[in-house]
């Protein structure tokens, strides 16, 4: 991980937080809904607000999912410095839509580096990077076109020496027929292990559901575990993200307008079913967020969570899960509707943490010092307003940042030009 947090010091802190709040923690564990969520006090507003201008990117596409979904990972930095994304660029003949670009001068330029085969706009990936000592190691699971409908997964090596990158290969992960599946995630188990959690639609009744998939430490081939994560039907709101889970793995999953929490530990059975509680109820409907993706979570070397999550109407809400108490916090709201803070991301960066989420049409940066007990609003991501008539729409400001990386944080937020997507960048110094 490219950080310097103070991982030992965070769940100390967090412990002893956890002891003084236990009754509201367990409250906050077994089906909070928007009435015992709080707002938090400690959150306030520096003096001076620092304002970011955006610098807009040559990176343009065709597709609304652009650099979807908050759920998912999409961008890393390496140890030199380097800044590298992966967006979907679109339908096209060549059936390359998700590609990855680079850059090595601090977001002047950027440069693509390879393509992943099978994909179009409706396409989505998840990736993690281990950095080496010539380079970097990217794993990626990415969803196909859905005339394919499968989850694959790739590798591809990065040497910083000569900045170049090789796809060194796609593999199969999940494919069934009368099946398409989507929208996937990965994490590691503390065995090695590799689990994906995807959305499984049935062509022929147009069902959805949150399937999980595994690769086995030293195997070849992902196996399907045969379990379904909440409830199959026929909306789309199904949405998962694998995470660090002390002596096994978690998930953190949204089924319609709930949240719930899941794991499993590494003595159990491959197939057997996690043990599972619902976090929270009151989650947005559909017409906010069709796919049950507007959450982002980032989690310490101890293991520890931060969760950043939208409620309903358009609630900012932001809960840690305690890797020694084994215990998720208190639900706290940290923005409400009034400013639309519709995407949320949570990074560690510098000894901080950070979490970002629309402020109106803007991006509001908010860092905490303290492991996430309070938060200061620090920066906000500005942009040109745009002129009547001109085309250009900022209506729809998703946003993407690593969930590590060191100062300043590369931010990317996507808006509209006319027919065309595109994307505006920023650098966001940490402040202790």
């Amino acid at each position: 991980m490219n950080c310097s947090f103070s991982y030992k010091l965070a769940a100390m802190t967090v412990g002893a937080l956890l002891v003084s709040l236990q009754p509201a923690f367990a409250q906050g564990l077994h089906g909070s809904s928007k009435a015992d969520a709080k707002k938090v006090p400690a959150v306030t507003s520096a003096t001076r607000v620092i304002q970011i201008p955006a610098t807009v990117t040559s990176m343009t596409s065709s597709a609304t999912r652009m650099v979807s979904y908050r759920d998912q990972n999409h961008s890393w930095q390496t140890s030199d410095g380097a800044v590298h994304l992966v967006i979907n660029l679109g339908s096209s003949p060549s059936g390359n839509g998700l590609a990855l670009y680079s850059s090595f001068d601090n977001g002047v330029t950027w440069t693509q580096m390879f393509t992943l085969p099978n994909t179009d706009g409706a396409s989505t990936d998840d990736g993690v990077l281990t950095n080496t000592a010539t380079g970097a190691t990217l794993q990626l699971m990415y969803g196909t076109s859905p005339n394919i409908g499968s989850i694959m997964y790739a590798t591809a090596t990065y040497v910083s020496a000569t900045h170049s990158w090789t796809l060194n290969g796609t593999q199969t992960a999940y494919a069934a027929k009368g099946i398409v599946a989507s929208n996937p995630a990965f994490a590691s188990d503390s065995a090695g292990n590799l689990w994906c959690g995807f959305t499984a639609e049935t062509s022929a009744t147009l069902e959805y559901q949150e399937d999980m998939i595994y690769l086995a430490t030293g195997a070849q081939q992902w196996v399907n575990t045969g379990l379904i994560f909440g409830q199959a039907d026929n909306t789309t709101q199904h949405g998962g993200r694998p995470v660090a889970y002390a002596g096994g793995v978690g998930m953190v999953y949204q089924d319609e307008i709930t949240l719930y929490w899941a794991y499993r530990l590494n003595s159990d059975a491959f197939n057997a079913p996690w043990v599972t509680t619902t976090m929270y109820v009151g989650l947005p409907p559909a017409s906010a967020d069709p796919y049950d993706t507007h959450f982002s979570v980032v989690s310490d070397s101890e293991d520890n969570l931060y969760l950043a999550f939208i409620s309903a109407p358009a609630d900012l809400i932001f809960t840690i899960f305690s890797s020694s108490a084994n215990a998720w916090g208190a639900m706290q709201v940290l923005e409400t509707s009034t400013n639309s803070p519709g995407y949320p991301q949570v990074s560690i960066a510098g000894g901080n943490l950070l979490l970002m989420a629309n402020y109106e049409t803007s991006v509001e940066v908010m860092q905490s010092t303290n492991f996430g007990q309070s938060f200061t609003e620090t920066q906000l991501l500005t942009h040109t307003p745009a002129a009547s008539g001109s085309g250009i729409s900022y209506n729809k400001p998703r946003v993407e940042t690593p969930r590590y990386a060191t100062s300043p944080v590369p931010v990317w937020q996507q808006f509209v030009d006319g027919t065309t997507d595109q994307l505006m960048f920023f650098q966001v110094p940490v402040i202790n």
